[in-house]
């Protein structure tokens, strides 16, 4: 009596395998590229935030200079980062009698409050910040 026996897999199951690892690929083509743009993101932004502190000095220096004819405002570069900024005046005023008393200032000593708007970008990244400046 002979029995024939049959060695190896059979094509369903071959091609059952076969789907499972294209699963399996898949999925972690999709996770590893999901880490991809995370990381490029982060990058844009840590660049963003490493570049803003040197920005907003650059943008206090021109008001500390008194340089503000009509409406402030400006771009410029730093590295790779551009940057817009615009100014609005939101208050004049003069300072308290204290310190006018103390610097020895006559009274036409006149301050301005600013609301200074930056757009900040880094290829298709944007991150907008607002802060104030005061002139004099």
């Amino acid at each position: 009596m002979s029995v024939n026996r049959q060695n190896g897999f059979t094509l369903l199951e071959v091609l059952i395998a076969g789907f499972i690892l294209f699963l399996t690929i898949a999925a972690m083509t999709m996770v590893y590229r999901g880490a991809m743009l995370s990381s490029a993101k982060a990058e844009s932004s840590l660049e963003i935030s490493a570049a803003v502190p040197s920005i907003r000095q650059s943008i206090s220096s021109i008001f500390q200079a008194g340089d503000l004819s009509g409406t402030p405002g400006g771009e410029g570069r730093f590295g790779q980062v551009d940057y817009y900024w615009s100014a609005k005046m939101i208050y004049t005023g003069q300072p308290a009698e204290i310190i006018l008393e103390d610097s020895g200032a006559g009274e036409d000593l006149v301050y301005s409050l600013w609301q200074v708007e930056l757009r900040v970008t880094l290829g298709s990244v944007e991150r907008a910040y607002q802060f104030s400046e005061i002139s004099w």
